[in-house]
């Protein structure tokens, strides 16, 4: 008599379904996890550090000026500069930014933050959501269960960049990311910048900050 061999496909799926299915049941209880991950791939762009700070600073002027909210804005944390068109305030700033490391090349990585008292929150960032979409930027909650009360999204384009948006009653956060660079200007920052006799010393210290993959 011979043994008839028969496939077992049948099983196999069956048990690759009951796995899917214990997954996705699983996931219907998380509450706290972003449905949209940060992960952008290997995209690259050839953008020198000049046009990265050049880039992010406009992102921030348009987003501000899409948010209705004109005067409050900052950045930094130990040391908080104004956002405004103040040309040594900018400068500061932008002289200030250095890439982070993104796969191969690098890329800018800054925030501002408004922290005075916010009555419309969500109206706020519903502006921002709609100047974002308008210009053609795919935008996304971050969780799973987005509170109207304290709106908080992502946009992302297809080269890689990405940009955030937070606001509550304690005040507002605007994040932008620039696309990855491959440009000897940002992936050899350190040898390509301007004469560091000519840095304030907190650009000197913030650049070190950098260097040892600190926050700056």
């Amino acid at each position: 008599m011979t043994n008839e061999w028969k496939p077992k496909r049948p099983v196999v799926v069956l048990a690759a379904l009951a796995v899917l299915a214990a997954v996705i049941a699983a996931s219907g209880c998380l509450q706290e996890v972003p449905i949209v991950a940060r992960d952008t791939g290997n995209k690259t762009t050839n953008l020198t550090l000049e046009q990265q700070r050049e880039w992010v600073s406009e992102q921030f002027d348009t987003t501000v000026a899409a948010s209705g909210v004109s005067e409050g804005w900052y950045w930094g944390s130990a040391t908080k500069v104004p956002w405004s068109e103040r040309a040594a305030d900018r400068e500061l700033v932008l002289g200030s930014w250095f890439p982070r490391k993104c796969g191969l090349g690098g890329r800018l990585d800054e925030s501002i933050r408004h922290k005075s008292g916010i009555t419309d929150a969500s109206g706020i960032a519903s502006k921002v959501r709609a100047f974002w979409e308008s210009d053609g930027w795919t935008v996304t909650d971050v969780w799973s269960d987005p509170d109207p009360d304290e709106p908080h999204f992502r946009a992302d384009r297809e080269d890689g960049a990405f940009m955030g948006f937070q606001a509550s009653v304690d005040g507002m956060s605007l994040s932008v990311y620039s696309a990855c660079s491959v440009n000897n200007t940002v992936t050899n920052w350190r040898s390509s910048g301007d004469d560091e006799s000519t840095d304030s010393e907190y650009q000197r210290e913030r650049r070190e900050r950098r260097q040892h993959g600190g926050i700056g």
